[in-house]
């Protein structure tokens, strides 16, 4: 699990008094959250036992009866991920403690309800009240702009998060962990109440205690939101999402949050808006070199390669003093130089080259995140320039390639052990050397990368919660494996083949019921088409070869112009392909059918100049013969003539 820093939310320490954001929320017309001492005293604390006091109750609107909505098991005090939620998110109610609000309440409201203070100090040119309010005998407001902009409550003794959490009537709401730089867990966060938990120091260093001796109450606001987006950015991209646009309801000025917004939207395949969102971000905040990454990123999602080089060149400009940034940056630009239709593959070798030198003294660097991202960027640019060599023109190219990809599969199985990282890292490592491999051709196995592919992506799609990253994952496996059974069919090895072809036709299909698309169908289509070519030609087995095309003909025939745009060359081939096995199979008139639709296609693609016309030699003649023996001699001498005619033409 990755922890996330939260920048600005007020944290109360031993030493140090941050002051709370300043962007509030009106509460619901009618209700406040109030934090209070039960009826009948204060009773000892038992062993283990939450404060009776801190007791929150939904209060509700005058002459309405209460009810209390929030009860539900109490969260976990591990470090295990939080429970999802089992209905839609809490509402916006702003805690407030014996009349006084945070966001909202004056300093003369607070003597109105509290009294005389018994100290006040100023920090960093704000004013902090110190005061006893029974039976709590340190009561800490802070003060912004003339309002209280926190309330810190310090208990006498820590007690157990959930204990606290189930007595203040906080189980319903999915909480987050905020933590500093260097990843130590500080307390545990609500949202939607603005309520912050803060944890004792643990008894060993980067362990949390999960015990709370602070009870800390802000303004709703942004920044917990986003922060709690952030720690499911990669597991759930539905509640990260839902978090993002409540933060962005809040305070629309927020770059972080149009940043995290982009990132869940392109990870959902929502390019345009993730391009829009990114944007925004870059332009409320224009020196952030990590948001025009993003963006970079975001317009090659989209297709737009030019405005992606761009952005990414202007990263790498703006990130000097940011080196892990910069090398991500410069990375992302040798990955566009080796992208689209002109790829400059010595160009972005020597690219990727200068972003592993930016990136591997930092990955050694105390700070967990930075040095995390420095490893992501070597196991990048170790793949990337795998691709460089696989793709360029180089001598001694399976050499190289596999040096390069040894390196970034260590760093991989680094990240895993030493950084609690998933399987992620190997599966991009497994996926991208299979994409080398078919640059290479035949000359490398490529059973060693897709069985470790199969292994790591089954195990990420088995844990994966969030059912669009389910549905991501299954297709990006898929993907990859169709490369590996390409790659077998180079090196004549059917059996391998078929075993990953149709592990990726199961793969791909489940992604496609659950993000289906025109384009999608089509890919799948045609590997239903190629695993059935494999049984025709390899395996001389006509009949299974039908079963396969059975299941590629409805997907292949409602492809679109687009799909078929620049490739109907191919289509046409493929449909000549299918009619000899039904052929063969006795399904004559299909057969035909078939043969006549590929013939068209391939003519169109003549006349495109998409494929050479000595191509329809071997369909023309395919038809003659059908012909032929149909007693249709006639058409049968027609395309013979047709067939001899190209031929002929061949041979001169």
């Amino acid at each position: 699990m990755r922890w996330i820093c939260l920048g600005g939310l007020a944290l109360l320490t031993a030493a140090l008094l941050v002051p709370a954001a300043e962007t509030a929320v009106a509460q619901q017309p009618g209700a406040s959250v109030v934090l209070d001492e039960p009826p009948g005293g204060v009773p000892t604390p038992a062993k283990h036992r939450p404060p009776a006091e801190a007791n929150v109750t939904v209060v509700p609107a005058k002459g309405k009866p209460a009810t209390n909505q929030l009860k539900v098991k109490p969260a976990d005090e591990s470090l295990s991920p939080i429970p999802d939620p089992q209905e839609g998110p809490p509402p916006l109610v702003a805690a407030s403690f014996k009349g006084v609000t945070p966001g909202t309440s004056t300093k003369a409201d607070v003597a109105a309800a509290w009294g005389k203070p018994r100290k006040a100090t100023k920090l960093d040119g704000a004013l902090v009240e110190l005061y006893s309010v029974e039976p709590f005998k340190r009561v800490e407001a802070n003060y912004a702009e003339g309002k209280v902009s926190s309330i810190v409550i310090r208990l006498d003794r820590s007690f157990p998060v959930g204990d606290v959490a189930k007595q203040l009537d906080l189980t319903a709401i999915r909480p987050v962990l905020v933590v500093n730089e260097l990843g130590g867990v500080l307390g545990r966060a609500y949202p939607e109440r603005g309520v912050l938990l803060a944890f004792k120091p643990g008894d060993k260093p980067g362990r949390a205690s999960m015990q709370v001796s602070q009870i800390i109450l802000e303004p709703i606001s942004a920044e917990s939101f986003v922060l709690r987006a952030e720690t499911t950015m990669e597991s759930r991209h539905d509640l990260s999402r839902r978090d993002l646009e409540q933060a962005l309801s809040l305070e629309p000025g927020n770059a972080r949050a149009h940043w995290l917004y982009s990132r869940v939207l392109a990870a959902t395949e929502h390019y345009e808006k993730a391009v829009k969102a990114a944007g925004e971000a870059v332009r409320l905040d224009p020196d952030d070199a990590q948001y025009r990454v993003t963006l970079a990123q975001t317009f090659a999602q989209a297709g737009q390669l030019p405005e992606a080089l761009e952005a990414a060149e202007k990263a790498v400009a703006i990130s000097e003093g940011r080196p892990h940034v910069k090398a991500r940056a410069t990375c992302m630009v040798a990955d566009l130089l080796a992208s689209g239709p002109k790829p400059d593959f010595k160009r972005a070798l020597t690219v990727h080259t200068q972003a592993l030198k930016l990136a591997d003294p930092l990955s050694s660097d105390p700070h967990p995140a930075i040095r995390l991202a420095a490893k992501e960027v070597q196991i990048d640019a170790y793949l990337g320039a795998a691709h460089d060599i696989a793709w360029g023109e180089w001598k001694d190219k399976p050499k190289a390639v596999t040096r390069w990809l040894e390196r970034a599969k260590a760093v991989a199985d680094d990240v895993v052990l030493n950084e609690g990282d998933s399987q992620e890292q190997l599966f991009r490592v497994h996926a991208r050397s299979l994409a080398a491999y078919v640059g290479l051709r035949d000359a490398i196995d490529p059973v060693p990368a897709a069985d470790g592919l199969i292994a790591a992506g089954e195990k990420l799609i088995a844990e994966a919660r969030d059912p669009g990253r389910k549905a991501r994952l299954q297709w990006e496996l898929g993907m990859a494996l169709y490369d590996a059974v390409q790659i077998c069919q180079m090196r004549s090895e059917p059996d391998n083949a078929l075993r990953y072809g149709e592990a990726a036709a199961g793969h791909l299909a489940r992604a496609i019921k659950a993000r289906p698309s025109s384009t999608s169908t089509f890919l799948l289509g045609r590997l239903y088409f190629r695993l059935g070519a494999i049984h025709a030609m390899s395996k001389h087995d006509h009949q299974a070869a039908v079963r396969w095309y059975d299941k590629a003909l409805p997907l292949l025939e409602r492809a679109t112009p687009e799909d078929l745009a620049g490739d109907i060359g191919r289509q046409g081939e493929a449909f000549v392909g299918m009619g000899v096995s039904y052929w063969e199979t006795g399904q004559h008139d299909k057969a035909v059918a078939l043969t006549s639709k590929g013939v068209a296609w391939m003519e169109e693609a003549v006349k495109q100049r998409t494929l050479d016309q000595f191509s329809l030699a071997v369909p023309y003649g395919n038809l003659a013969s059908m012909q032929r023996k149909l007693g249709n001699r006639e058409q049968a001498q027609h395309y013979q003539e047709m067939a001899s005619s190209l031929k002929s033409e061949t041979l001169r």
